[in-house]
């Protein structure tokens, strides 16, 4: 898969990295100046390898006329072990140069560090038949390696602390830290490249952790846990800092439950993952089928995963950026019935406030991040005054204390186009990526959808169109609800909800012009709630025209 040229030269690369590893050690244990010198001129060779297989690797990429994934995935693996292994070189300049400031040379053989070396030495020598041949369990082995390093770094780091409290040999002391600093970082590199070696492998960039984590998820769901037996590919698009992977067999070695055949695979922050596990069951209990069946979860200390259902079918974003109005149409129809059945059936009776202001109080200071002139400053312009964004927000907060939706609903929370699916084959709706549910103001949910239209970046006639049909007709279904429930103040609420909406899209959307549009939008609406304070809030009638561009 590489070429003879990559092979070569990375071959040359491990032996003179563990070669620089080999009189580190004999150097750090007996010293000598001709030692370091020939320590420091290794280096220089090791960087000039790495220029040479960087050139080769970006070459290959560039001018290859056909390259299959494989061999492009091999590529990429290999630079970034390049890259790795000429950071362990500089790591090995670094600690012998620390022995400079050594007075008492003998204090550090009172150190283990030669174990760290023995286990880089021992797992430099795989990478390349790793490489070559794909073991995952050698390289799973490589990952593994840096978690012994830590262990004796962590070892050695108590007894120079211990040492330290005597107060005795202290600058020489914090210089063995140092050494052991350095060593730990060499660690940190392996790690790196026993995760290049997965990608070559497995097809996908996936650290340890999380391929630890799939893996014991998988196992406890019944499935198999040999990875070389899975197939999994990325899903882009998460905003949430979750890691989302497609998870299914090969199709000669299918997993063991048909049912799971294909799955979808989430990690990250525990917190955000047990809160998605609990959304999706009590889903199940309200309305079976409507989102992914849940197969497993998995916790650690500081993170969680879980194996869902995955569902077949489009997006409702992608059917509407197709021109074809009769599926649109056909999608309208389960779309309005489902979302209808989900109210109905989670409505209660209790007055719920939505707090449409404090969140966008709570995310100000991403979109500020991305358009930092997002917050207008007081102004004159004749006799007229433009409140600030401040003082804006403030008093339109105080008023929306006062409003409250008379029931609350159970609301998806992040209910944009590429979170609904519509499966033809079943005729179906159904709800992904539910972590932010939770009992509401319907008209959150409504909201985020209209707002998930707008700003589509498409600005073709005919599609425009078709977003505002679909965006008018979810207003409409909404605003007749919201009359049978005799929901006095449903315009003033959809008019905050749009303006919190509005407002905080704009730190996802890098096009000023199109950002700076919602942010006016946004203002334009709080500006009218705010005129309508001294009267009575069910005379209040919504612009519907701001809902389409």
């Amino acid at each position: 898969m590489l070429t003879a040229a990559l092979k070569e030269n990375l071959s040359f690369m491990v032996v003179e990295v563990a070669r620089q590893l080999d009189e580190t050690f004999d150097f750090l244990a007996n010293g000598g100046v001709a030692a370091f010198q020939k320590i420091n001129s290794r280096d220089d060779y090791i960087d000039n390898l790495k220029t040479v297989i960087e050139n080769c690797c970006f070459t290959t990429l560039s001018e290859a006329k056909s390259i299959t994934q494989r061999e492009r995935d091999s590529i990429r693996a290999t630079h970034t072990i390049c890259v790795n292994l000429e950071r362990i070189g500089d790591f090995c300049v670094s600690a012998a140069d620390q022995l400079h400031y050594l007075n008492n040379h003998a204090i550090l053989q009172y150190f283990d560090y030669q174990r760290i070396f023995d286990i880089l030495v021992e797992h430099l020598q795989a990478v390349l038949p790793v490489l070559q041949n794909g073991d995952m369990g050698k390289a799973l082995a490589i990952c593994r390696a840096e978690n012994q390093i830590d262990v004796i770094y962590k070892e050695n780091f108590d007894r120079i602390m211990e040492a330290l409290r005597r107060g005795k040999e202290i600058e020489n002391l914090i210089t063995v830290l140092f050494i052991f600093r350095y060593l730990e970082r060499m660690g940190d590199s392996l790690l790196n490249i026993g995760e290049a070696l997965l990608l070559s492998i497995l097809g996908e960039k996936i650290k340890i952790e999380q391929f630890q984590a799939l893996e014991e998820t998988l196992n406890k769901s019944g499935l198999r846990s040999n990875l070389a037996e899975v197939e999994f590919s990325s899903i882009l698009g998460s905003r949430s800092g979750c890691r989302i992977r497609k998870v299914q067999g090969h199709e000669e070695q299918p997993l063991l439950a048909p049912q799971t055949q294909s799955s979808i695979f989430k990690e990250g922050n525990k917190e955000k993952i047990l809160t998605e596990k609990k959304n999706l069951e009590r889903w199940n209990e309200i309305f079976p089928g409507l989102t992914p069946r849940l197969f497993s979860h998995q916790e650690s200390e500081e993170t969680a995963s879980l194996l869902v259902e995955f569902l077949p079918g489009h997006t409702l974003e992608t059917i509407l950026l197709k021109d074809d109005s009769d599926e649109l149409h056909t999608v309208w129809t389960p779309l309005k019935s489902t979302v209808l059945e989900i109210w109905h059936r989670t409505k209660k009776g209790n007055p719920v406030k939505a707090n449409f202001i404090p969140q966008i109080m709570a995310r100000m200071h991403s979109v500020l991040s991305v358009h930092p002139d997002f917050h207008r400053v007081r102004q004159d312009i004749g006799s007229s005054e433009v409140i600030p964004t401040d003082e804006l927000l403030a008093k339109c907060r105080h008023i929306e204390e006062k409003l409250a939706a008379p029931f609350s609903v159970f609301i998806h929370g992040d209910f944009n186009v590429n979170n609904i699916l519509y499966n033809a084959a079943r005729e179906r709706i159904q709800l992904i990526d539910l972590y932010r549910s939770r009992e509401a103001d319907y008209i959150q949910d409504v909201s985020v959808f209209i707002v998930s239209n707008f700003r589509q970046p498409v600005f073709q006639t005919h599609l425009r169109e078709r977003l505002n049909w679909i965006t008018r007709n979810m207003y409409q279904m909404a605003r007749e609800f919201a009359a049978e429930q005799g929901d006095e103040t449903f315009e003033v609420r959809m008019a905050l909800a749009l303006a919190r909406s509005f407002y905080t899209s704009t730190r996802f959307e890098w096009n000023n012009d199109f950002a700076h549009e919602m942010f006016l939008r946004s203002h334009f609406l709080l500006e009218k709630v705010l005129a309508h304070e001294d009267k009575s809030w069910p005379t209040f009638s919504l612009p519907s025209g701001i809902m389409y561009y």
